[in-house]
């Protein structure tokens, strides 16, 4: 969980700038996606060998992560959670993907 913790501070200390961290990495999904097709999900997918499956808790506050039978749960950043929002609300529609 440290180093999925380390990338998610790293993706921005403002909503707008978790976006561009998403643009740059050319990530989008979809609203209201706990799971694969969640952006944040999408984008520790494809910079983090996970070894699991992540998903994001109801509310949009917390990351967990499903790997050998077992549950790991850490908080997702404020500035993350701002965005997931946002993102959901469609603030950020170039970030969206059809479904």
């Amino acid at each position: 969980m440290e180093a999925i913790s380390q990338l998610l501070e790293g993706m921005g200390s403002t909503p707008d700038q978790v976006a561009e961290t998403l643009r740059q990495a050319r990530v989008r999904g979809l609203r209201d996606s706990p799971s694969f097709m969640n952006p944040v999900v999408r984008h520790h997918n494809r910079t983090l060998n996970i070894g699991g499956r992540l998903e994001v808790g109801a509310g949009g506050t917390v990351l967990r992560l499903q790997r050998e039978g077992k549950v790991k749960e850490g908080p997702l950043p404020l500035p993350v959670q701002a965005f997931l929002d946002g993102f959901d609300h469609g603030l950020y529609p170039d970030l969206e993907t059809a479904g």
